[in-house]
């Protein structure tokens, strides 16, 4: 003879429920965790960040649009581009060669003036000097400028 089943009511795991008992288990589970973040936030609040970040959100569209202003000047743009070409350059410096070149120079006999003359004279360190001499036209020429201002 068949069997009477017994019925079942299916809860998910992520219920009501669970997530009921989860959260008043945390604190006892998570308990170091639940402390240091209370001490996070008591010194993010004695440091004035809460408050910085409540005026942020206040402001919303004032601060965006103040920091898409100064983003899109013209001095912004020049420094970034500026940036970008002294990063490529010093990306593109030899590390092993700027060491031997300061391991050199810390030696304690110097170089005689011949071995700078040499040394001066080859193709690199006249495109170093090159560019030096180039650099400091730029900035003359832009500190002329702001004289004639």
């Amino acid at each position: 003879m068949a069997k009477a089943v017994s019925f079942r009511e299916y809860t998910p795991q992520d219920s009501r429920d669970d997530l009921v008992r989860r959260v008043q288990s945390a604190p006892v589970e998570h308990a170091e965790a639940v402390l240091a973040s209370y001490d996070l936030l008591q010194r993010m609040h004695e440091k004035g960040v809460i408050d910085l970040f409540s005026g942020l959100l206040s402001a919303g569209d004032t601060v965006i649009e103040r920091l898409a202003d100064v983003v899109n000047s013209k001095q912004a743009v020049t420094a970034l581009r500026m940036a970008l070409t002294l990063g490529n350059v010093l990306t593109s410096i030899d590390p092993d060669k700027l060491h031997a070149a300061i391991s050199g120079a810390e030696k304690e006999e110097p170089p005689s003036l011949l071995s700078i003359v040499r040394q001066a004279s080859s193709k690199d360190a006249r495109r170093g000097m090159a560019f030096a001499v180039g650099a400091l036209n730029a900035l003359g020429g832009a500190l002329n400028l702001k004289e004639h201002r």
